[in-house]
């Protein structure tokens, strides 16, 4: 009599523990792999949220007039006056061009409130009235969401320096953010020339 083809129970046992064990080299690499990546998409969000930070920042500082540091916030002034490319333009006063301050916006950390009082990781702007409060611009500072469009930010820390060549801000910058049990950050600091100021100096 010929045997049948087939395999034996201890024969599947074999190849079952032989595909289990295929299966978890297989998964471990797979998992190792995803971690990785997620671990530079978690660091890369931190490179990116600087460099939006410094864009910005560049952006606002190139159209100011003035640059001020108030209760550790930047503070700057555009011109009352402009030109139709935004370059200040002086107005006659007793016979002598005058240039005059617009409105100021401060740039600062705060939550999804934007209170100028209250912690939080989201770049904000808000434009300062005479008396000194803030209004928080809610468009400049946050998605259609709700979400920060510049976050998450942990440290913030802007310096003005004047000096007989023009007027300079410098900003310290640390983005933040936690991911599976770890932690990722990028800290840069970078200067930016306050054009409108040195344009007229």
């Amino acid at each position: 009599m010929r045997r049948q083809a087939g395999l034996s129970l201890m024969e599947a046992l074999v190849v079952l523990a032989v595909s289990g064990l295929l299966l978890a080299l297989l998964m471990g690499v797979y998992v190792q792999g995803t971690s990785g990546y997620s671990r530079v998409q978690a660091q890369n969000l931190t490179e990116r949220t600087v460099e939006l930070t410094f864009r910005a920042l560049e952006n606002a500082c190139w159209e100011a007039m003035y640059a001020e540091i108030e209760n550790e916030r930047l503070v700057l002034t555009y011109p009352r006056d402009t030109d139709a490319y935004g370059n200040p333009i002086p107005v006659r006063d007793k016979d002598r061009p005058t240039y005059r301050e617009g409105q100021k916006y401060a740039y600062y950390l705060s939550d999804s409130t934007g209170h100028p009082l209250r912690q939080g990781t989201i770049l904000w702007r808000g434009m300062v009235s005479p008396s000194g409060a803030i209004t928080p611009d809610r468009e400049w500072s946050l998605e259609s969401s709700g979400r920060g469009r510049i976050m998450p930010l942990v440290e913030f820390v802007p310096t003005v320096q004047v000096n007989p060549t023009g007027i300079m801000v410098t900003v310290r910058v640390r983005a933040q953010l936690r991911s599976g049990g770890e932690t990722y950050e990028t800290r840069r600091q970078r200067s930016f020339l306050v054009r409108n100021a040195n344009a007229w100096r």
